[in-house]
């Protein structure tokens, strides 16, 4: 009779938070080092939590993380019920609200609190010290609810149209007694649905992508810088690591600039996660808060792989795993040392106009770069969707993401504009003739 024994896996359990398709080979890695299980929950009900929990606790789940908007609170609570270390929910709202992320700038923008519900037009308009200004609603995401608003009038038009969808009302009053339902004594004073702010001149200035995280023991760790291209119209063109219009020689004062904001995030409560920061450095070199994201950017993942060798994936699951400092160099000091592999651009390929997608694009000419070139490409919307005006914003629609990687910047530049000329099916909405001077 033949003896037979089962080795235990060696992998530590981990839950990957709400994957999508275009991470698929990320996955296919991870899995190399540890067990990954799949967790999609749906809402954020006490009993859903514990049974999600339960579940993790079943199946030897040690921890979890999860990248996009939709996922950070399940990511803390969660942890939380599994017994890691997580941010404390009023640092968490301080992040999910885009009033009070900027109350905490030690030098900020002139930005004021709006609520609808509670002014009347004229107690708003004498509250605007800026014309014009932007008006952005505080917790939508993906550039929802944000507004140049040039006069009264149209601070009006749009005052009315909040006042007017209940739908919206109750969906983010849901989020904000989702969120502050244990806080407290912890509630601040305002929490308002809008904020009006200064309206920055996007031709003066470049935006840039800050991941870092904190230790459960309150370390900041620089993890990573990447630069937001955008074309002259303020549409964006596309996202690329390392920075290209920034040299090292920025990096101590990035460093302190973030150390003194996210020290006022920290005493707050928030620990043991990554943290996402956009800022603009301006035209005579000051930093200024874009916004807060209290999560690692899923999009940027294979940017650090492709050019650095890092695992964004990995590295916030093992954060949330340890509380502690990762052991391995991470992409910001890879950079600073000069140990960068190659460049990688996000290309964001958009459309401003309705139709079917696949009228919009040539799809023979991305099955090619897909399936026969090797582009990753993450299909935000398919090729049968088909667009309405009211998808339309400012920026577009977004119909692709895809990376792009070169030796030099010239030569993930050089790609970009060649795929962009061939990727549409009219050339005139390819936006080329709108490319920044320096995008060459």
């Amino acid at each position: 009779m033949s003896e037979t024994t089962t080795t235990e896996d060696p992998r530590i359990s981990v839950g990957f938070l709400g994957p999508q398709p275009y991470m698929e080979h990320a996955l296919d890695v991870l899995g190399e080092t540890y067990d990954v299980h799949i967790l999609n929950p749906k809402g954020w009900s006490d009993e859903e939590m514990d049974a999600v929990a339960a579940d993790c606790r079943e199946k030897g789940i040690q921890a979890v993380a999860g990248y996009a908007q939709k996922d950070a609170y399940h990511h803390i609570l969660i942890n939380e019920r599994l017994g890691n270390p997580v941010p404390r929910r009023k640092a968490f709202l301080h992040c999910m609200n885009k009033y009070l992320m900027r109350t905490l700038e030690a030098d900020p923008f002139w930005f004021v609190a709006i609520d609808p519900l509670q002014q009347t037009d004229e107690e708003i308009i004498d509250s605007i010290a800026e014309w014009p200004f932007m008006l952005k609603n505080t917790s939508l995401s993906l550039g929802r609810g944000i507004y140049r608003i040039k006069d009264a009038d149209e601070l009006r038009r749009v005052l009315g149209e909040y006042r007017a969808n209940t739908e919206l009302q109750e969906l983010i009053a849901s989020d904000v007694d989702a969120y502050t339902k244990t806080m407290e004594d912890d509630m601040p004073q305002v929490v308002p649905p809008f904020i009006g702010e200064h309206l920055v001149d996007m031709k003066t200035c470049v935006e840039y992508c800050y991941e870092g995280y904190i230790t459960a023991d309150g370390e900041i760790v620089h993890y990573a810088l990447t630069e937001e291209v955008y074309f002259d119209d303020h549409q964006a063109l596309g996202y690329i690591t390392p920075p290209i219009s920034l040299g090292t020689e920025k990096i101590n004062e990035i460093e302190a600039w973030v150390e003194d904001y996210m020290g006022r995030m920290r005493d707050l409560g928030y620990l043991n996660q990554f943290f996402n920061l956009e800022f603009w450095i301006m035209g005579d070199g000051t930093i200024a808060l874009t916004e807060i994201n209290p999560r690692a950017a899923h999009s940027y993942h294979y940017n650090y792989e492709y050019s650095f060798g890092n695992s964004l994936y990995g590295d916030n699951l093992e954060l949330a795993r340890t509380g502690e400092k990762l052991e391995h160099k991470t992409p910001w000091h890879k950079w600073r040392d000069n140990e960068t592999r190659c460049f990688t651009l996000i290309a964001l390929i958009t459309s401003q106009v309705p139709g079917k997608v696949s009228d919009i694009l040539d799809y023979d000419y991305v099955d090619q770069l897909e399936q026969n070139e090797g582009v990753l490409i993450r299909h935000t919307r398919q090729r049968d969707d088909v667009l309405t005006s009211e998808d339309m914003t400012a920026a577009g629609v977004m119909l692709q993401q895809m990376w792009l990687t070169g030796e030099t910047r010239e030569d993930v530049i050089a790609r970009e504009r060649e795929i962009r000329s061939k990727i549409y099916r009219d050339q005139s909405h390819n936006g080329s003739e709108k490319y920044p001077s320096y995008w060459k």
